[in-house]
Formats: C-alpha cells, sequence, structure tokens
C-alpha cells in the first residue's frame, strides 16, 4: 500500500467510493453525492495545507489503483486527532485497512510527534473492531448515537511503542 494527499484529480476516485452505501455504511461522512465529494476533497486539501496531516488516497503499490483511504482527521468533538478509512469492496479482508493504519500511526507518533490518537467505531462494524483491536487500540468508552453504538478507542505513544513499531515511515504523507 502506497499513501499520499488527496489532489484534485483524485475527485473521481472519492466520489465513487462515498457513492457506494456498502462503502459508507460506517463513515462518518455517509453516503455523499458529487458536490458534496467536492467539498470534502476540498477540505481534505484544506487539512493537508493547514497541517501538513490528513487523509492520504491508499493506492496499491503493485499498479497505483486507488484502493480507498486512510488518514487522520479532526472528530467534530475537537480534541485528539482520529484514525478513519474506508475502502473500496473489492478491497476489503485483504489486510490493507491495517497496513495503512499502521503507516498513518508511525506518522502520527514519529513525524507529527502526537501524544494519542483516537478511532471511532460503530458497534456493529465487526471488521473495524478488529482492525482497531489488531493495531493496539484500547476501548475507552462507548457512546450512544442515533445509529446505535460507538466504540471510542485510545491508544497513546507510548502504547504504540511498546508494540514496537516504527516512529519514521516513508509510506504516509509521501
Amino acid at each position: 500500500m502506497r499513501l499520499r494527499p488527496y489532489r484534485r484529480g483524485d475527485i473521481d476516485r472519492l466520489a465513487a467510493l462515498f457513492a457506494d452505501p456498502e462503502v459508507t455504511a460506517f463513515t462518518r461522512l455517509g453516503l455523499l453525492t458529487r458536490a458534496q465529494s467536492e467539498t470534502t476533497l476540498e477540505g481534505y486539501l484544506a487539512v493537508w495545507r493547514g497541517r501538513n496531516l490528513g487523509v492520504h488516497a491508499a493506492l496499491l503499490k503493485s499498479n497505483g489503483e486507488y484502493a480507498g483511504e486512510c488518514g487522520l482527521f479532526i472528530p467534530e468533538s475537537g480534541g485528539d486527532l482520529a484514525l478513519g478509512y474506508a475502502y473500496r469492496r473489492r478491497y476489503w479482508g485483504q489486510g490493507f485497512a491495517t497496513e495503512a493504519a499502521r503507516a498513518v500511526l508511525d506518522d502520527a507518533f514519529g513525524r507529527l510527534g502526537l501524544k494519542r490518537v483516537l478511532c471511532f467505531v460503530e458497534g456493529t462494524n465487526d471488521a473495524s473492531h478488529r482492525v482497531a483491536e489488531k493495531l493496539g487500540f484500547e476501548l475507552e468508552r462507548i457512546d450512544q448515537i442515533p445509529k446505535g453504538a460507538l466504540h471510542a478507542y485510545a491508544m497513546t505513544a507510548a502504547q504504540w511503542a511498546s508494540r514496537g513499531y516504527s516512529s519514521s515511515n516513508e509510506t504516509a504523507g509521501e
């Protein structure tokens, strides 16, 4: 998996990703129209310009094909940055979310020097619960939202380091 910041030319890829109801069933943004995807992309680009971090386009190393996205976002509640990702259905269950998330977390705790990162998973999203737990996130609380339970996971830089992951990664932030 190769990660790079989104570019304006990625709009067709992003719009297709967020037009799929199965892909967006558990995303914080939900199903988006093309116009909403354009607004989302502009927001991604603004965060990259302002903070040199954000959501990456996730591309296959073998052929550069767009698989989805993974990166850090600012939760609506503010506070610590959160890990988020969404992948095209054809790439589910192949370990891409975990691989890309590791690169993003290496960057978060390395280059960015973050002390803590959150990860939010809806109660019925079993695959994302497994990803969060595999990465070493610990369940902090469960909130009730209109769609049901929202599990808030957290990880500190010390917890990440204790798992033996590197603090420098060439994949994130390209």
